[in-house]
């Protein structure tokens, strides 16, 4: 099993994959390369692929500043696989690297054989966008229980600060 599929089996959004679940998400990727200072990811862009971080670092940024600094083993871009919104963030190489590519149609031709790898990507997703939907309407429950000045402005912010954590 490669090391991009033990770590794949290993990132909390995906604990529901067995480790030879995640090998099979890994054999339907492609295996890419960058140098640091790529750009791997454009915000705004339309996006149909979930990265895998194989080797090196990189930053995830919304606009000029980084929220998330991100190491083998996690993923960007899972949204794509199921929502053609265009990204929500860029993803910039800090170092030398690499990274496997898995795309919409590889994971959807996985759900159309039955494979419960699939499925269990579908639920890593699923889990992982409700919890972040449970922090905004906690945010927004709290403005609307005791709102102070500006209201929008507060919650766009404490907003942008969930994608730090």
């Amino acid at each position: 099993m490669s090391d991009a599929a033990a770590a794949l089996a290993e990132n909390p959004n995906f604990s529901m994959l067995t480790r030879e679940q995640a090998a099979r998400l890994i054999e339907r990727a492609n295996h890419r390369s960058f140098t640091a200072g790529s750009l791997l990811m454009k915000e705004g862009r339309d996006g149909t692929s979930m990265i895998v971080l194989a080797e090196g670092t990189v930053d995830v940024q919304r606009g000029d500043k980084t929220i998330a600094t991100l190491s083998p083993g996690h993923t960007l871009g899972e949204m794509a696989l199921l929502d053609p919104a265009p990204r929500s963030a860029s993803a910039l190489a800090k170092t030398d690297g690499s990274f496997y590519e898995l795309d919409r149609a590889a994971l959807w031709g996985m759900l159309a054989e039955g494979d419960e790898a699939a499925i269990h990507v579908l639920q890593g997703i699923t889990s992982t966008v409700c919890s972040r939907l449970g922090q905004v309407n906690g945010l927004v429950q709290q403005e609307v229980l005791a709102p102070k000045g500006n209201v929008f402005s507060r919650l766009w912010s404490k907003v942008g600060k969930l994608g730090r954590k």
